[in-house]
């Protein structure tokens, strides 16, 4: 995958003990594998660098850690290690010219992302061919690692994007820089922490943030806050879609029968 050296200059970090190539990341040290570099996390019910030891001794190359008087080699030592776990996949992401879909929305994101991995994949033939989001692991620590299991054979990337916060699209986003960004809608689903559908529909609109410049943003036409998106975009070109407004893709003949049976109407 990579030698820590580099994983150590991509996160702004310090190598501690001999240099050596990892194949692959992890935070959970009772699923290391071995040739793992793993991620010492620290969250308010628990600390990684608790594990820091065991995880070397279950294979892991290294560890990357923030605590200065954790003792455990090889490490590399950072200011914050899930800042870091965000830039060492920006910093894999960006080996990548493969095209990357970006999806979030209030409602449905983990099913829009679904019927995008299956389209892909029968587009390119190979059920291997196509690197999406496994659930709905789809938050700071979730899409990361995502990302830094993308590999050469992968054609395509369908990421999911969560949050419950403002800004935290935001980072994601810049993280994955993808080249399609998809919202399904903008419901009220975490109003409680964002106070109002104006502010969900904000924090939705930090998709684009990180998306290309050349990028395609797809919006629903049937959202109420299609124009507002739209506007985000002014100088990219933008695709929509619905089934009550004029859109460029449409859904026809739907049938709610319990195979969600539908004709779609492209430009």
């Amino acid at each position: 995958m990579m030698l820590l050296s580099q994983a150590a200059s991509a996160m702004n970090g310090r190598l501690l003990g001999a240099d050596a190539q990892f194949l692959s990341v992890g935070t959970d040290s009772r699923k290391v594998s071995r040739s793992e570099l793993f991620f010492a996390l620290k969250g308010d019910h628990f600390d990684g660098h608790q594990y820091a030891e065991q995880a070397l001794k279950q294979g892991a190359v290294a560890v990357v850690v923030s605590d200065e008087t954790c003792e455990v080699r090889p490490a590399i030592l950072v200011k914050d290690t899930l800042l870091a776990l965000g830039e060492l996949a920006k910093a894999w992401r960006s080996r990548f010219s493969v095209p990357v879909v970006a999806v979030t929305g209030s409602n449905g994101k983990t099913t829009i992302k679904e019927m995008i991995h299956a389209i892909l994949n029968s587009k390119t033939g190979h059920p291997d061919a196509v690197h999406a989001t496994v659930g709905n692991l789809n938050n700071h620590i979730g899409l990361p690692l995502t990302l830094l299991k993308m590999r050469k054979y992968h054609q395509y990337a369908v990421l999911e994007m969560g949050m419950n916060h403002l800004g935290e699209i935001d980072y994601l986003t810049r993280i994955a820089q993808p080249t399609v960004a998809v919202i399904g809608n903008a419901g009220t689903a975490h109003i409680g922490e964002l106070g109002s559908r104006d502010n969900i529909a904000k924090a939705k609109g930090e998709i684009f943030a990180g998306l290309d410049h050349d990028g395609v943003a797809v919006i629903n036409a049937d959202d109420a806050y299609a124009e507002y998106w739209c506007g985000l975009n002014a100088s990219r070109k933008i695709v929509t879609f619905g089934i009550e407004i004029n859109a460029d893709v449409s859904a026809q003949h739907v049938e709610n029968n319990g195979l969600g049976i539908m004709s779609l109407s492209t430009p």
